[in-house]
């Protein structure tokens, strides 16, 4: 969805393609962020959803090494945290693909089209957005369940706003980054060659200036995710623990994420 929503007109990166093709894509008119502005939206949201659902039961089961341990949640606890988290995770989520196609496109205009390109900017951009919406969520997590962080009385909005970098979106931010430019940028850089080497393959001499069929790019897109995503579940599993050990108080460096998920 994301690498749908991000390419100008869907077209197979240019050293996919023929020079007729790469052509093609190089004069392709630009699609604003604005225009998709929609498309993006939805994007957002479901994506968001899909997130909360997926990670909630992680965060419970990252709880039972710790000191506070989390009750299992039922299809309605999943749905009242969905309902506390819905809104700030999709806003979060439109900026970081907003941001994602800019920075993509200024990499495009400075060190010319490539889709590497997409990969470095899906990292840059994310973060710390990524790491601030799992962050969010582990907190409204131990919110529901109320076993929350104490606020601290008297601060000024300096010190909260440094309080919100500590514990909302340092812990584990380089396992993060590693994490979704390996996992989600890996994937749209590796994703149309797997596309079109399946199409050679399937289809000997066939038009090398048309794009693999839209069900081919998917199901190659989907298992390219798959193997990135797995390739990079370290990362992910050490930014979660840095979101737990915030949600209890703690501001644990990277090192220290990596070193308890490894003593776990």
């Amino acid at each position: 969805t994301i690498r749908r929503i991000s390419r100008s007109c869907c077209a197979i990166p240019a050293p996919l393609s023929t020079a007729g093709g790469a052509m093609a894509d190089a004069i392709s008119p630009r699609v604003y962020t604005l225009d998709v502005l929609p498309q993006l939206t939805i994007a957002a949201a479901t994506c968001s959803a899909s997130i909360i659902q997926f990670t909630i039961p992680q965060i419970i089961k990252l709880s039972q090494t710790s000191a506070v341990k989390l009750p299992s949640a039922n299809f309605q606890t999943s749905m009242l945290i969905m309902g506390r988290s819905i809104g700030p995770q999709t806003g979060i989520t439109c900026v970081q693909f907003a941001l994602v196609r800019e920075l993509r496109d200024v990499l495009d205009t400075v060190l010319g089209p490539s889709p590497v390109n997409q990969a470095v900017a899906y990292g840059a951009a994310s973060v710390p957005l990524i790491a601030g919406k799992y962050n969010l969520l582990f907190a409204d997590v131990y919110t529901h369940f109320r076993v929350a962080t104490p606020e601290v009385p008297g601060e000024t909005r300096a010190q909260f706003w440094m309080r919100q970098w500590q514990t909302k979106i340092r812990p584990g931010l380089v396992w993060s980054y590693l994490r979704d430019t390996g996992s989600i940028g890996g994937a749209v850089v590796l994703g149309p060659l797997v596309a079109a080497q399946a199409r050679d393959f399937m289809e000997p001499g066939g038009d090398l200036r048309q794009p693999p069929s839209r069900g081919l790019q998917f199901c190659a897109g989907l298992l390219t995710g798959c193997g990135t995503g797995l390739a990079t579940q370290l990362f992910h599993n050490a930014a979660m623990t840095g979101g737990r050990m915030a949600g209890l108080g703690e501001q644990p460096s990277n090192m220290a994420c990596m070193r308890q998920l490894f003593d776990e």
